[in-house]
């Protein structure tokens, strides 16, 4: 007995069975996770190595070398690059697709342990990282108001930032333009020269006078007692009285140096490292990203519930714009993916009416296509795929596949009832005869997509990006196959009967449509038939034109052009600055400002615009205070005036100023979802770093001269170190004042740039 045969009777048994299906697939549909690209596993793993105050050459000799002979042999390592910089060893390691990243990881630490006592002893232990796209921020939020940096500073520390991280969803918030209080001991140098006291002495002593230690446990009677040795300051004050030195009277009596003796000390803030301006106002700047595996869209719109809550315990001069938003893109381009596949749906409903001519058969037709999506959007629910560009633009690919099946097999049963067969019979025949080549003409189409799924490792990033592409396709029409073969025989044989084309009821109008087209369709069916036979009697003309065009076409592909993802427009234009290696924050300051200056005149439909100077990432210790980063936020499309600049006319008008500071190198930044990278990569590969660094900037001019037309922007990845000025030490000298490099070292390090005592 065939599956249409057993559906067509028990009837009530499969509408039951469908409309289950629907009310879970509904379900599914309003809790599928929201993003704008699959989730990928990137292979690779990063491992960083803090080494303070070290520059890249002894980065490089001390530590990036070390680790690198060790990680080399990791098991499913396709490649392992290095970049050492001021402070701080990066070693990047690509693995094959598929490796378990998991197992990776304990073998890489388990590598890291043996040579872990090869490394200085002021190196962190280095810490492996996983690359992952959600480390990239999900939202931007400024707080600015009529107080100081260091009043913001305090509200973002206390209020902001605690409230933030609790949202489900939110991984991390990092700060930008803060202030952080600090103890200021200021230390003249000749009183230290009086005393006979040292920078790294002051620290030592203060940090072992701040601590609390446990002192172990004791009974008393029927109780126990912790014991803990409180000795951390409670105050400025005791801080000032700390004892630093004892020296001897002439006459053998001690007497106390203290703290406030030699130094000032108050309470103060740290060095500025980062600065953050919403239009001109100093502000403060919060970089919110979201936890791995979470949703994109479901975590912004949790942060915006919180932030009037979190405003209810702020003073209400201090405001928190929401300044980016990549949710808002993910949306955007969403819905109109959406919008393009309800209008294919609407269309493909209107075509079928006008060939089919019948109410029931069309509304059957287009019931089976809601159907269809509906099942397959809960295959992706317990798949665990989620709703993005690749999945809806497989459905949207679909539609026009999801009503071949049941137009064949509707079609069919149609032919039955022309021949007074009855409702039910007509349904089991006319299924029967077609399930075989629907099948197989489903199965086809299937074939082509596999290989996408079985071949996912090979294809790399490409597979990782279509295998939800392919496994919705399949899907759908595997769902259309099964709507096809049970629920059309059902609908035509005992809810929407499917009528003779002579029983049929209709008006004048209707019918005057009905024989207007049954004409027309007489008539295109003539003009078939002359056409196959004209061809049929040129055999070769026909044969020797088809190929023609096939060569044409591949010659033709040349210029099509190929991308691997295509760019998605958006309302940001992120300006990001470096200048030479040593800049100061606030000569950063002044360039990015004066760029603003130049360019914002020039634009029109700028809806506000934000800046960054300064700060360090999570890959790097250092503070950056050579780079800067002005983000110029744009209306929305729908909201822009006529004449007012888009993404691409904003850029076109600031490029022009990107020459106009000497030493100064400015580039568009990918902001948001974008994907966007370097197309071409030329790496320069010597033992002679000078020589690379000449080459790579020799080829850099020669990308400026001649490829203006395809080249914007060239970027080296091989920066400058900080000016330096060396010190030679006179061992000679050294050994007799009995002073060691070492200790030499620390205490100009602590002089110049100060020392975290506790």
């Amino acid at each position: 007995m065939s599956i249409s045969k057993m559906a067509v009777k028990k009837p009530t048994t499969v509408l039951i069975i469908f409309m289950l299906l629907a009310a879970l697939g509904i379900y599914c549909t309003s809790t599928l996770p929201v993003d704008m690209y699959p989730d990928m596993d990137i292979p690779y793993i990063i491992v960083l190595t803090t080494y303070s105050n070290a520059g890249p050459e002894e980065v490089e000799k001390s530590v990036t070398r070390t680790l690198e002979s060790s990680l080399s042999g990791v098991s499913g390592l396709k490649e392992c690059t290095s970049r050492s910089q001021t402070g701080t060893s990066l070693v990047i390691m690509e693995f094959d697709y598929g490796t378990n990243l998991d197992a990776a990881s304990n073998e890489i630490r388990d590598k890291i342990d043996i040579v872990r006592r090869f490394l200085p002893d002021d190196a962190d232990t280095p810490m492996i990282l996983k690359m992952d796209p959600s480390m990239t921020p999900v939202m931007n939020l400024v707080v600015t108001g009529t107080r100081t940096p260091e009043e913001l500073s305090s509200y973002v520390e206390d209020i902001i930032e605690p409230r933030l991280e609790q949202v489900d969803g939110v991984a991390s918030v990092t700060v930008v333009g803060s202030r952080e209080k600090a103890v200021i001991i200021d230390v003249p140098r000749d009183r230290l020269d009086a005393y006979g006291l040292t920078f790294s002495g002051i620290a030592q002593t203060i940090g072992m006078q701040n601590i609390t230690s446990s002192g172990g446990s004791i009974e008393s009677g029927d109780s126990n007692y912790s014991i803990s040795a409180e000795g951390t300051y409670k105050s400025i004050e005791d801080i000032k009285k700390t004892v630093l030195s004892q020296p001897r009277k002439a006459n053998g009596s001690k007497v106390d140096v203290l703290l406030r003796d030699i130094a000032n000390v108050y309470e103060g803030y740290k060095d500025t490292t980062t600065m953050a301006f919403y239009g001109d106002k100093p502000s403060i700047l919060l970089l919110v990203a979201k936890q791995t595996g979470k949703n994109t869209v479901e975590t912004a719109k949790k942060v915006r519930k919180q932030l009037p809550l979190i405003l209810e315990n702020l003073p209400k001069d201090i405001e928190i714009v929401e300044t980016s938003n990549s949710s808002d893109d993910i949306q955007n381009t969403i819905m109109t993916v959406v919008e393009s596949l309800l209008e294919g749906i609407v269309l493909a409903v209107i075509i079928l009416y006008i060939f089919l001519r019948s109410f029931k058969s069309t509304f059957i037709i287009a019931l089976a296509i809601p159907m269809s999506v509906i099942i397959t959007l809960c295959l992706m629910y317990f798949c665990g795929l989620s709703i993005n560009m690749m999945t809806l633009s497989g459905l949207l690919l679909g539609i026009g596949m999801l009503v071949d099946n049941s137009i064949v097999i509707l079609e069919n049963i149609f032919s039955y009832r022309e021949r007074d067969a009855k409702p039910e019979v007509a349904a089991v025949l006319g299924s029967e005869e077609m399930i075989g080549s629907i099948t197989g003409s489903t199965l086809t189409t299937v074939c082509i997509f596999l290989p996408m799924i079985m071949l996912k490792k090979t294809l790399g990033m490409m597979g990782q990006m279509f295998i939800a592409f392919a496994f919705t396709i399949i899907f759908s029409l595997l769902c259309s196959l099964v709507v096809a073969a049970v629920l059309v025989p059902v609908l035509s044989s005992k809810y929407l009967v499917v009528e003779k084309a002579s029983k049929r009821k209709m008006n004048r109008v209707l019918a005057a449509f009905d024989g207007l087209m049954g004409h027309f369709f007489t008539w295109l069916d003539n003009v078939y038939a002359r056409g196959v036979q004209k061809v049929l009697r040129h055999r070769r003309i026909t044969l020797l034109t088809v190929f023609l065009l096939f060569v044409a076409s591949i010659f033709g592909v040349a210029n099509v052009g190929f991308i691997f993802m295509p760019e998605v427009p958006g309302t940001e234009v992120n300006v990001e600055l470096t200048m030479p290696k040593g800049t100061t924050i606030e000569a950063t300051r002044e360039v990015i400002y004066q760029m603003k200056e130049n360019i914002m005149p020039e634009l029109k439909g700028v809806k506000f615009t934000t800046t960054s100077v300064g700060g360090s990432t999570m890959l790097s210790s250092a503070s950056d205070s050579n780079t800067a980063k002005l983000t110029i936020t744009l209306y929305p499309p729908k909201e822009r005036q006529p004449g007012w600049d888009s993404e691409e006319t904003a850029k076109e008008k600031i490029r022009k100023y990107f020459n106009v500071f000497p030493g100064a190198e400015f580039v568009f930044g990918a902001g948001g979802q974008s994907m966007s990278q370097s197309a071409i990569d030329v790496v320069v590969k010597s033992d002679n770093l000078d020589l690379a660094r000449t080459t790579a900037k020799e080829i850099q001019k020669i990308i400026k001269e001649y490829a203006t037309d395809y080249v914007n922007e060239t970027t080296i990845d091989l920066e400058d170190g900080l000016p330096e000025l060396k010190i030679n030490m006179d061992r000679n000298r050294m050994y007799e004042l009995g002073v060691n490099a070492y200790s030499a070292g620390n205490e100009l390090n602590a002089a110049i740039n100060g020392k975290t005592a506790s």
